[in-house]
C-alpha cells in the first residue's frame, strides 16, 4: 500500500460517530452509480492492476465535508448525493479520455458548427475501416446534438443501451459519446476502441476499480468526509486507428455547467 492508500484506510477507520446503516448504505449507493454509469469498458480495452506503486497514472478524484449531523439525522436524505459523488468520476474518467483523444491532429476541412454537415464523420470510418481497423466509438461535441441527429435520425439507433448507435451505411455501426461541461470536446472522433487500453489500480481493501471513503476526518470538528477517486491510465496504442474532425464557428459544444455532486436532502 502507498502512503495515500494508508492515509485513506486510517480515514476509514474513523467512522465511531457516524450510524452504521447509513454508512453501508452510502458506500453502497456510490459504488453502484459508479459501476452502473462507467463506460470506460467500452472506450477501451481495461486491465485491472494491483501493483499501487506511485507512477505517472492519473487521479480522478472528488472529496467533500458534510455535517457530520446531518449524516445522522433521518430528515436527512443522501441516495441523491452519494450517487452524483459515484457518478463523477464517470465524468472524470470520460474527460479524460477526450483529453488525451484530442491530442491527435485534425487534418482535413473542419465542420463549421454555423452550418453544419456530416459526411466527414462517415468519411473517417469508411478512411479506418479501409486501413483494417474496425472502428466502433464516435465521440461529438453536445452542442451539436441537434443538427447531427436531424442530418442521421435514419441512421441511429435510439434504443441501444447505454449509448445510441450511428449505423453507417455500409459500414460498421459506432456507440455515440457526447460531451458535457465536464468532459467537454471541440471536435468529433472516430476510433477503434481495440487499439486503446484504461490501466486501473485496483483498490487495495475492496479489490474495486473505484475507491470510496467516508469518516471523519480530524478537521473540521463535527464533519464527514467524502472521498470517491480512481488510479488510472488511458493509452491509445496506434494513433492510426483515430480519426479527428476539427468543428470551427462561434458555437457552445459542450453545453451547461453539470454539478458533479449534490447537497444531501432534508425532509
Amino acid at each position: 500500500m502507498t502512503s495515500r492508500d494508508e492515509q485513506i484506510a486510517a480515514m476509514r477507520g474513523r467512522n465511531r460517530n457516524l450510524r452504521k446503516d447509513r454508512l453501508d448504505e452510502c458506500y453502497l449507493t456510490i459504488r453502484r452509480a459508479y459501476e452502473r454509469e462507467s463506460v470506460i469498458d467500452h472506450l477501451a480495452q481495461v486491465v485491472e492492476e494491483r501493483d499501487r506503486t506511485p507512477s505517472d497514472y492519473r487521479v480522478l478524484s472528488n472529496d467533500e465535508a458534510r455535517h457530520l449531523q446531518h449524516f445522522n439525522d433521518d430528515s436527512y436524505h443522501w441516495d441523491s448525493y452519494c450517487q452524483q459523488l459515484g457518478r463523477s468520476i464517470v465524468f472524470g474518467e470520460i474527460g479524460y479520455v477526450f483529453e488525451e483523444l484530442q491530442h491527435i491532429p485534425a487534418p482535413g476541412v473542419p465542420i463549421d458548427s454555423r452550418h453544419p454537415r456530416f459526411d466527414a464523420v462517415l468519411s473517417a470510418t469508411r478512411e479506418l475501416t479501409a486501413l483494417g481497423h474496425r472502428p466502433n466509438i464516435l465521440c461529438a461535441p453536445i452542442g451539436l446534438f441537434v443538427p447531427f441527429t436531424e442530418q442521421n435520425n435514419r441512421t441511429i439507433d435510439w434504443y441501444s443501451t447505454p449509448n445510441e448507435l450511428l449505423i453507417a451505411p455500409g459500414g460498421p455501426t459506432l456507440e455515440i459519446h457526447w460531451s458535457s461541461a465536464l468532459a467537454p470536446l471541440d471536435r468529433f472522433i472516430v476510433f477503434d476502441s481495440r487499439k486503446t487500453i484504461w490501466r486501473v489500480k485496483l483498490d487495495p481493501v475492496t479489490d474495486h476499480r473505484l475507491t470510496v471513503m467516508i469518516g471523519e476526518p480530524p478537521s473540521p470538528a463535527e464533519a464527514v468526509a467524502f472521498l470517491a477517486e480512481t488510479v488510472a491510465k488511458f493509452e491509445i496504442t496506434d494513433r492510426t486507428a483515430v480519426r479527428s474532425i476539427a468543428v470551427t464557428g462561434e458555437s457552445e459544444l459542450n453545453g451547461g455547467a453539470d454539478d458533479p455532486s449534490s447537497q444531501p436532502q432534508s425532509g
